[in-house]
């Protein structure tokens, strides 16, 4: 039998709130809403309890307030098998939110600050990190996400990052993969961009010295390595329920793969399962 691969994931907790309709309201207009819920998310949490449920041991690094969502965050953290010793409880702050309005194959979404997870981050120690098999980091591209990426690179540790949206170009040197969605790869700016998505992934793996992967919708994923490579792997379509955490689930697919040797497409298709199983549900922990 062999041992789980171990991750550290460091990244956000939010206390979400999730509102379906059928579609986007109109300025001014009040729509009926098909369903409302409340849960815990953010993209650290998400992937942390994806890769459990990839067959991985994973700990968690972020921070929460003291108040009934952060408490509510934890116990669904601890009960889905994260180990949560490293998570922060922070006297006096509020955990972060998210309201999310989900039109099943669209989404919007409202972010509100809470506990300091530069905190938790600095916290961070070489055993820390000594301790994992991968190091998972989510986030702006802060010196404190960055110090906690170059311990990890000092160990010897693989890296991954979700780019999200962001330009992580100034950790990414190095990380062995490197994630984010085609929209986010057309709004990166100039220096990584290229006329099509494939461009933009392969120029991205050339100046960060990593693999990039992309997904692509209903396309499925690419998978562009630092070597020149180019993988895709097509899916499945389904009619989306909620979209919420579908990319972290992806990604908690391919870093399991990875881990475990398997090569980019067979890899991917685990990420790609697991984003229909989560997307077809509402929230990211069903």
């Amino acid at each position: 039998m062999s041992v789980p691969k171990r991750v550290l994931v460091v990244g956000g907790v939010n206390f979400d709130v999730i509102a379906q309709a059928d579609r986007f309201p109109s300025e001014h207009e009040k729509l009926r809403g098909r369903e409302c819920s409340v849960l815990p998310g953010g993209a650290a949490s998400n992937t942390a309890v994806g890769l459990v449920r990839q067959g991985c041991s994973v700990r968690l690094v972020s921070a929460v307030g003291d108040d009934m969502a952060g408490a509510m965050c934890l116990e669904v953290l601890d009960a889905s098998g994260v180990d949560t010793s490293l998570v922060q409880v922070q006297a006096g702050a509020r955990t972060s939110m998210a309201v999310v309005l989900s039109s099943g194959s669209g989404k919007r979404m409202l972010t509100f600050a809470g506990a300091d997870r530069g905190l938790a981050f600095d916290a961070v120690t070489e055993e820390d990190v000594r301790t994992a098999d991968h190091v998972h980091v989510i986030g702006e591209p802060t010196p404190a996400l960055g110090r906690v990426v170059e311990l990890a690179h000092l160990a010897g540790r693989s890296v991954s990052i979700e780019w999200n949206g962001r330009d992580m170009g100034p950790l990414a040197h190095g990380a062995s993969l490197n994630f984010m969605n085609a929209d986010e790869a057309a709004r990166l700016p100039r220096t990584y961009g290229a006329s099509d998505v494939i461009g933009t992934a392969r120029r991205t793996a050339e100046l960060v010295s990593g693999d990039v992967i992309v997904t692509l919708g209903a396309e499925g994923a690419m998978w562009a390595t630092a070597a020149g490579q180019l993988f895709h792997e097509p899916t499945v379509p389904v009619e989306p329920l909620d979209r919420t955490g579908g990319g972290d689930a992806f990604d908690a697919g391919v870093i399991a793969g990875w881990l475990n040797g398997e090569p980019p497409t067979a890899s991917m298709r685990r990420g790609l399962d697991a984003a229909r199983h989560v997307i077809t549900r509402i929230g990211a922990h069903p």
